[in-house]
């Protein structure tokens, strides 16, 4: 393997290591106001109430449920190099007890408007290390993975899969909790969460993608001649010059 080759992969493993670690910091973050999370957290946090579990490895057994529903879809045509998904999977159980029993063990807050903007902080620390993974191009993430390869096997979108099991999430805690007398995950700042992620996510992805372009990390289908066109995706076109925008490549 060339040097530069291996220099790419470090960064793109870099990448995935802090991506992961900041998403779980959100996660964790977002458990601190207690007036809801999102459905996936929701549900893994509910579970965690309900079997007494630690959260976090109720959070890397989800990801590897997922990563293992990959591998039985796609078969032969699974990349070993999505075997790395293992680092989030394993990631996201580690960094989430570590930031929930002792960065965050303890912390108590009680204002309201003080909830709201803490939980608006987890979302965008959860956008950024999401993004962070994505950009990198070294793996897809397992729960996104999932349901991209549902979708390109059904006449289903990514999207409207990923919703799918957002309302089954939300349907389990709101039959649960009751039933078990459990502290409800799913409120108002579900509903918070389920607005502010995704288009967070549409907002971080063009300064990720100059950013990651300036370090040499492209998509790998990408030209070497379309580039430069990535690198300056999102500025404005000026009649000096003839890039614009480039094309928005799925997340």
């Amino acid at each position: 393997m060339r040097r530069s080759a291996v220099l790419l992969f470090v960064k793109k493993f870099i990448l995935l290591v802090t991506g992961v670690a900041i998403t779980h910091f959100g996660v964790a973050l977002s458990m601190i106001p207690n007036i809801g999370i999102g459905a996936y957290d929701a549900f893994g946090l509910t579970v965690s109430y309900l079997t007494g579990i630690d959260v976090g490895v109720i959070y890397a057994a989800m990801s590897a449920f997922f990563l293992a529903g990959q591998i039985l879809i796609e078969r032969r045509n699974f990349r070993l190099t999505e075997l790395f998904q293992l680092v989030f999977v394993f990631g996201s159980g580690l960094f989430t007890s570590v930031f929930t029993e002792y960065v965050f063990d303890g912390v108590v807050v009680e204002n309201y408007a003080a909830k709201i903007f803490i939980l608006a902080a987890a979302i965008m620390c959860k956008a950024i290390g999401l993004i962070t993974v994505i950009e990198s191009y070294l793996i897809r993430v397992p729960m996104e993975g999932f349901c991209v390869c549902i979708a390109d096997r059904t006449p289903l979108t990514m999207g409207k899969v990923r919703m799918a099991f957002d309302v089954v999430f939300v349907a389990f805690v709101a039959v649960i909790t009751p039933l078990a007398d459990l502290d409800w995950t799913v409120r108002e700042g579900t509903a918070i969460a389920f607005l502010i992620h995704g288009p967070m996510l549409d907002i971080l992805q063009r300064p990720a993608r100059k950013l990651f372009g300036s370090m040499g990390i492209y998509p790998p289908y990408m030209a070497s001649s379309a580039r430069l066109k990535y690198r300056r995706e999102g500025e404005c076109a000026s009649p000096r010059s003839p890039v614009g925008t480039a094309n928005s490549q799925p997340s």
